[in-house]
């Protein structure tokens, strides 16, 4: 009986330090994602780039349409 009481108390132990453990890597998760966001914003990428001599173009991206030939 008392060996099932020890048991039973390492158990919740390990559930308290388990919980824990998901609340800082949650904690973290949160925290790299918001800094993911920032390094993502396009103006950020832009100042990257820009140091890297890379600079945004200055025209509009624009579609290309290819007309296939029709069978005669």
């Amino acid at each position: 009986m008392i060996s099932s009481a020890h048991s039973a108390d390492k158990k919740v132990h390990r559930i308290a330090q388990i919980n824990n453990d998901v609340k800082e890597l949650r904690s973290e998760f949160s925290a790299v994602r918001s800094n993911l966001m920032k390094v993502k914003m396009e103006s950020k990428v832009v100042n990257q780039l820009i140091k890297k001599g890379l600079k945004p173009s200055e025209n509009p991206p624009y579609k290309i349409v290819i007309k296939s030939k029709t069978p005669e």
